[in-house]
Protein backbone atom coordinates (compact mmCIF):
# COMPACT_ATOMS: atom_id res chain seq x y z
CA UNK A 1 0.00 0.00 0.00
CA UNK A 2 1.23 3.73 -0.89
CA UNK A 3 2.30 5.74 2.19
CA UNK A 4 0.69 9.27 1.69
CA UNK A 5 -1.01 12.50 3.13
CA UNK A 6 -4.18 11.79 3.51
CA UNK A 7 -7.14 14.14 3.71
CA UNK A 8 -9.29 13.78 6.46
CA UNK A 9 -12.75 14.82 6.34
CA UNK A 10 -14.30 16.91 8.99
CA UNK A 11 -18.08 16.75 9.93
CA UNK A 12 -18.33 20.19 9.21
CA UNK A 13 -16.95 19.64 5.20
CA UNK A 14 -19.68 19.87 2.82
CA UNK A 15 -19.98 18.54 -0.69
CA UNK A 16 -19.59 21.10 -2.57
CA UNK A 17 -15.99 21.90 -0.86
CA UNK A 18 -14.87 17.97 -1.55
CA UNK A 19 -16.35 19.03 -5.31
CA UNK A 20 -14.60 21.87 -5.52
CA UNK A 21 -11.01 20.32 -4.83
CA UNK A 22 -11.65 17.52 -7.01
CA UNK A 23 -13.22 19.38 -10.13
CA UNK A 24 -9.96 21.75 -9.17
CA UNK A 25 -7.60 18.24 -8.98
CA UNK A 26 -9.05 17.36 -12.62
CA UNK A 27 -7.93 20.67 -14.06
CA UNK A 28 -4.86 20.92 -12.52
CA UNK A 29 -3.98 17.21 -14.22
CA UNK A 30 -3.99 18.57 -17.29
CA UNK A 31 -2.60 22.24 -16.52
CA UNK A 32 0.72 24.09 -17.55
CA UNK A 33 2.32 25.63 -14.25
CA UNK A 34 1.14 29.08 -15.50
CA UNK A 35 -2.69 28.66 -15.28
CA UNK A 36 -2.30 27.06 -11.51
CA UNK A 37 -3.23 30.29 -9.86
CA UNK A 38 -6.15 31.01 -12.66
CA UNK A 39 -7.47 27.56 -11.69
CA UNK A 40 -7.51 28.00 -7.84
CA UNK A 41 -8.54 31.47 -7.18
CA UNK A 42 -11.90 29.93 -6.25
CA UNK A 43 -10.84 27.67 -3.61
CA UNK A 44 -9.96 29.53 0.28
CA UNK A 45 -6.67 29.39 1.41
CA UNK A 46 -6.91 26.11 3.43
CA UNK A 47 -8.18 24.28 0.74
CA UNK A 48 -5.21 25.21 -1.91
CA UNK A 49 -2.62 24.60 1.16
CA UNK A 50 -4.16 20.91 1.45
CA UNK A 51 -3.94 20.79 -2.60
CA UNK A 52 -0.98 21.80 -2.09
CA UNK A 53 1.04 19.01 0.14
CA UNK A 54 -0.91 16.65 -1.99
CA UNK A 55 0.42 17.74 -5.53
CA UNK A 56 3.72 18.07 -3.70
CA UNK A 57 3.39 14.61 -2.65
CA UNK A 58 3.39 13.03 -6.02
CA UNK A 59 6.33 13.48 -8.24
CA UNK A 60 4.21 14.18 -11.25
CA UNK A 61 2.28 17.38 -9.23
CA UNK A 62 6.01 18.40 -7.71
CA UNK A 63 5.90 21.70 -9.51
CA UNK A 64 1.63 22.33 -9.76
CA UNK A 65 2.12 21.57 -6.02
CA UNK A 66 5.03 24.17 -5.84
CA UNK A 67 3.05 26.70 -7.60
CA UNK A 68 0.26 26.22 -5.37
CA UNK A 69 1.82 26.86 -2.49
CA UNK A 70 3.39 29.81 -3.61
CA UNK A 71 -0.07 31.11 -2.88
CA UNK A 72 -0.43 30.20 0.97
CA UNK A 73 1.15 31.25 4.31
CA UNK A 74 3.57 29.26 5.66
CA UNK A 75 1.24 28.86 8.56
CA UNK A 76 -1.79 27.17 6.55
CA UNK A 77 0.89 24.72 4.37
CA UNK A 78 1.80 23.58 8.16
CA UNK A 79 -1.35 22.99 9.32
CA UNK A 80 -2.27 21.38 5.72
CA UNK A 81 1.41 18.87 6.05
CA UNK A 82 0.56 18.16 9.55
CA UNK A 83 4.37 18.92 10.37
CA UNK A 84 5.76 22.12 10.72
CA UNK A 85 8.96 20.81 9.13
CA UNK A 86 7.31 19.57 5.83
CA UNK A 87 5.44 22.98 5.62
CA UNK A 88 8.05 25.25 6.04
CA UNK A 89 10.33 23.21 3.54
CA UNK A 90 7.00 23.32 0.58
CA UNK A 91 6.86 27.12 1.43
CA UNK A 92 10.75 27.73 1.34
CA UNK A 93 10.95 25.60 -2.16
CA UNK A 94 7.94 27.51 -3.68
CA UNK A 95 9.46 30.59 -2.77
CA UNK A 96 12.65 29.64 -3.98
CA UNK A 97 11.38 28.82 -7.15
CA UNK A 98 9.92 32.15 -7.64
CA UNK A 99 12.68 34.05 -6.92
CA UNK A 100 14.58 31.73 -9.45
CA UNK A 101 12.35 32.51 -12.32
CA UNK A 102 11.53 29.42 -14.77
CA UNK A 103 13.16 26.21 -13.94
CA UNK A 104 13.60 23.06 -15.64
CA UNK A 105 10.06 20.64 -14.70
CA UNK A 106 11.56 17.94 -12.64
CA UNK A 107 11.59 14.53 -14.62
CA UNK A 108 12.66 16.11 -17.79
CA UNK A 109 16.05 16.40 -19.33
CA UNK A 110 17.84 19.58 -19.80
CA UNK A 111 19.17 19.49 -23.11
CA UNK A 112 22.94 19.15 -23.77
CA UNK A 113 24.70 21.13 -26.00
CA UNK A 114 27.79 19.63 -27.49
CA UNK A 115 31.47 21.75 -28.15
CA UNK A 116 32.31 22.12 -32.04
CA UNK A 117 35.71 22.59 -31.36
CA UNK A 118 38.18 21.64 -28.58
CA UNK A 119 39.48 24.03 -26.68
CA UNK A 120 42.98 24.35 -26.38
CA UNK A 121 42.76 23.01 -22.23
CA UNK A 122 41.96 19.63 -23.72
CA UNK A 123 44.01 20.05 -26.50
CA UNK A 124 46.99 17.14 -27.16
CA UNK A 125 50.36 18.86 -27.17
CA UNK A 126 52.21 17.50 -30.31
CA UNK A 127 56.08 17.15 -30.01
CA UNK A 128 57.53 19.91 -32.61
CA UNK A 129 59.89 16.85 -34.02
CA UNK A 130 56.67 14.93 -35.66
CA UNK A 131 55.28 18.48 -37.11
CA UNK A 132 57.76 18.48 -39.31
Amino acid sequence: MRAGLKLTETPTAEYDDRAAMGAALNRLYGAAIDSVREIVATLTESERARLAVFCYGRAHLNAIGLAIAATCTLEHLTAAAHSTTAGRTIFTQSRDRLLAGEKPLPGRRVPISLATTVSRRFAVAEPAESLA
